[in-house]
Parts: C-alpha cells; structure tokens; sequence
C-alpha cells in the first residue's frame, strides 16, 4: 500500500506520518503540487492526499493535471485544507474534500474509505498514574490514564490542540518498583476525556518496559 502526502507545512507533513506510524503502509511527501505529479508518476500511489495551499503548483491544478492523466487518472485524490475551495477542488476531480484541522481517527477514517489500509492495534494497558508535561514553555501536571507501545492518554487542563508537541514525564510500576519514562509526542487525537498522544521521541529501554507492561 502506498501513500502520497503532499503539504507545504511541514509540521502538517510530519503530523499526519504520525497518524500512519501503526499502519500497513509506505508513505511518500511532496511539498508543492509539482512534486507530487512527479513522485506520483514515479511511485503510482493507492491514495493522494494533498493541501490546497502551496508554492509552484496548488493542490487543485495538480489534481486536474493528475486527473488528465491515462496512467494517474484512477488514482483517489483527497484534498484537505484549510481553505474553503471545496467546489474548485471537486471540480478538478478530488473525490473528497476534508477541512483541515483533521484528528487521527477522522484522518484514517477517510484514507479506509478509498483503500484497505491495515491498522495494527497496539495493547493498551490502565495506568492512571500522575505526570508532567511542557509544551512551547508552559508546564503543568496531568495523569497518564492508559498507555501503549506507541502512544498515551493525558488527561490534563491545558488546552491542547491536533498537531500540538510536548514533553511528558511519568512513572509505570516494574516488579516491585517504578520505571521513570521521559518522552516526547505529538496530540493525534483530542475529546472531552483528554488528549491521545503518539510518542515521537522515546527511548528503546522504555519501549521495551511499556510493551512488557502492556502486554505486547
């Protein structure tokens, strides 16, 4: 299976990866719409997902180009933006249009809808043990409710947002004492319940705890 995400924003381009890190996939970037004519030529991708917004060539002629195409024509374009060209980018043959911010579960909501993408569902364990955490200066303390090998749910009163990166330091049991995990994430998901992370940096002695801890 392959992808193609095509954004001029990098920490767009990076945020959505995150949302892939548990899938069946290979991904590829482009970050005009230029770009991703050509890595779409060279690589045939299942799905293009592309912004609208971008240097060179937008998102919504590289679509009508794509779609001119005999050996591209067939493959799903999906355009999300933040923009509100939904008719242009319809027209120009996007099969959907997804306003952007997208959380994980939307994003790969979308994605099954065109392809049979595979998700694999890392155990999860409770955990409900505080934490602290620091985002762009601003620190404050949360508890860890569940975790997994790839990711965590912070329930915490900062206003946190998708795409949102952060330090986080908590404590898990190991026998008969405690493991201390330092990580960083990116927020995937956000509800009234809290905010689902994807770990971006951790180390591999922690990894090998939480999957030991959770069941893996």
């Amino acid at each position: 299976m392959k992808l193609l995400i095509v954004d001029d924003m990098k920490s767009f381009l990076d945020l959505e990866k995150t949302f892939l890190v548990r899938a069946d996939c290979r991904v590829y970037t482009a970050t005009t719409g230029l770009e991703a004519i050509k890595v779409a030529q060279q690589e045939r991708p299942d799905l293009i997902l592309l912004d609208v917004e971008m240097p060179e060539m937008n998102g919504i002629e590289a679509t009508r180009i794509i779609g001119q195409q005999p050996d591209l024509k067939d493959i799903p374009i999906v355009v999300l933006s933040s923009t509100d060209r939904v008719a242009e980018a319809i027209s120009a043959g996007a099969r959907e249009f997804v306003k952007k911010p997208v959380d994980e579960e939307r994003f790969l909501e979308v994605i099954q809808r065109y392809v049979p993408l595979k998700i694999r569902q890392d155990p999860r364990r409770e955990l409900n043990r505080p934490c602290t955490y620091e985002s762009d200066g601003t620190k404050g303390e949360g508890i860890v409710a569940d975790l997994s090998i790839s990711g965590l749910f912070l329930q915490a009163p900062h206003p946190f947002a998708i795409g949102d990166r952060l330090g986080i330091r908590f404590f898990f049991p190991v026998e008969e004492s405690e493991k201390e995990v330092n990580a960083e994430g990116m927020i995937v998901r956000v509800s009234h319940q809290g905010f689902g992370i994807r770990f971006t940096d951790i180390s591999e002695g922690a990894k090998l705890f939480i999957s030991d801890f959770a069941g893996h």
